[in-house]
């Protein structure tokens, strides 16, 4: 039985004066069609669906044929395959200017294409119950390019099986790392079928809480409705928050807590922890809060405390020497900034003891945002040894800050620029590891306190045997 694997929202738009048919990279590549190759193409306007598949369709009917196109990726020099049909035949379905839904399903070597006009019900759920490998089914709503996803696979407790996320190139950065899982791309509240899960780990857009946001709080780009039908459809036994502290202040989690209160009565935080304080060299100040379903669950969890740990420097986060990198003369930096500062502007009482930081003394940095690549004095960056010259962190060393997991891969396309976006927006990994390995421990005790309960139901007593092979009873 094929498997849903992505489905994908976006607006028609014409070519020739006729709707246009345009399958993008990250279909292509899902549905795994080869450039060059024929696909078998069949419309059907009682069900206002246009079927597309690499194989032919059994039954007779009006089917016609086209070709997998592709286009050299600039970043890469590899072609992405890509399908781009127009015509006629296909404004039975398609509209201009609509929303369409496009979904990809697999089984072996056989892949098949649904769409069809957006289907949505605002009060209505549709969901499926996604196979695993039976361990702790996991959910991600606004993904990102999945880094936090990854750090709870990583823990060997959890299986990934829908991740939600608007950008494209982050979704290719999902659909890379997490093949067999279901992702939906697009906005949020166009999702309409997601898969059951036991946990659901949430990270709404924080650009309108944070500090370097518009300040909006949600009033103008609210999602909370789109996210609580997911969160309801989905009905994990826990939810787990993870953004800016402001956020928890403001009106739309507020919206989201209540509405969510019904099924999920027992809150935990929110609860303020800078990754720096768990251990991380560079400082990521966030808030994180829980919901159960059950009671049981509520009692059970633990709020992760800071580890003992040895405070490491800089320098054991570097490159190997040898390795190459791109340096800049600090006198020039240094300029810029003065320049700035006479103007007796914000510069002026900007702090700069951690913008140019030594390997072999640091042991802290500032936040590392997804704009760390612009001239800050609000970003660290290092200094050369004779300190004349500075440059930005490389994207290994990044890695291996955020303890990003070794098998976590960004494709070959994503440019380097995008990287550091992607990992600047990410999350900490030593704080979510603690979460999600509490969260496991959380479930683990669950079904240990079942199966005792279970186990005295069956027996009449307990029993015990000293050294000397003599059975008690044990009190």
């Amino acid at each position: 039985m094929a498997k849903l694997l992505l489905q994908k929202v976006y607006t028609v738009s014409k070519k020739h004066s006729a709707p246009r048919l345009w399958l993008q990279h990250l279909v292509c590549e899902t549905a795994q069609f080869k450039p060059g190759e024929d696909l078998f193409v069949r419309v059907d306007e009682d069900e206002k669906t246009i079927v597309i598949q690499n194989k032919p369709f059994e039954e007779e009917g009006d089917v016609h044929e086209i070709h997998v196109s592709s286009r050299v990726n600039r970043i890469s020099g590899e072609p992405r395959p890509l399908v781009d049909t127009c015509g006629v035949r296909y404004t039975s379905v398609l509209c201009v200017q609509d929303k369409i839904e496009i979904s990809v399903y697999r089984h072996d070597g056989y892949s098949q294409v649904i769409v069809r006009p957006l289907r949505y019900r605002l009060f209505e759920e549709e969901s499926f119950e996604a196979p695993s490998d039976q361990r702790i089914s996991l959910l991600s709503l606004c993904a990102g390019a999945g880094i936090g996803t990854a750090i709870f696979c990583d823990t060997q407790a959890y299986t990934a099986v829908m991740e939600v996320e608007i950008e494209e190139d982050s979704a290719s950065v999902l659909k890379h790392n997490f093949p067999h899982s279901y992702l939906f791309n697009g906005d949020l509240r166009d999702c309409h079928i997601t898969a059951k899960a036991d946990v659901a780990f949430v990270t709404l857009s924080c650009t309108e809480s944070s500090t370097l946001g518009d300040g909006g709080e949600g009033y103008f780009d609210n999602v909370i409705l789109g996210s609580f039908k997911i969160l309801k459809s989905a009905e994990p036994r826990v939810i787990f928050f993870e953004n800016v502290p402001s956020f928890y202040n403001s009106r739309p989690f507020k919206d989201l807590r209540e509405l969510l209160s019904t099924d999920y009565p027992y809150w935990v935080g929110p609860i303020r922890i800078d990754s720096y304080h768990f251990g991380s060299i560079a400082k990521r100040d966030r808030s994180y809060a829980l919901c159960m379903r059950e009671r049981e669950d509520f009692e059970s969890f633990r709020i992760p405390e800071p580890p003992a740990f040895r405070r490491k420097k800089l320098k054991e986060y570097l490159d190997p020497k040898g390795t190459e990198h791109e340096w800049k003369p600090l006198d020039k930096w240094m300029a810029s900034f003065q320049s700035k500062a006479e103007k007796n502007n914000s510069w002026a009482d900007r702090s700069i003891e951690k913008t140019f930081v030594d390997p072999d003394t640091c042991t802290q940095l500032q936040c590392i945002p997804r704009r760390y690549r612009s001239h800050s004095a609000s970003n660290s960056y290092v200094l050369n040894e004779d300190q004349t010259k500075w440059r930005f962190l490389s994207v290994s060393e990044l890695r291996r800050i955020f303890e990003i997991p070794d098998w976590f891969e960004f494709p070959k396309h994503i440019p380097v620029y995008r990287i550091y976006e992607m990992i600047g927006q990410s999350v900490c990994g030593r704080v979510i590891r603690a979460f999600a390995n509490e969260i496991a421990t959380m479930f683990f005790r669950r079904y240990a306190k079942q199966t005792q309960a279970k186990r005295e139901r069956d027996l009449p007593f307990n029993l015990t045997m000293d050294n000397g092979g003599q059975i008690g009873f044990l009190i």
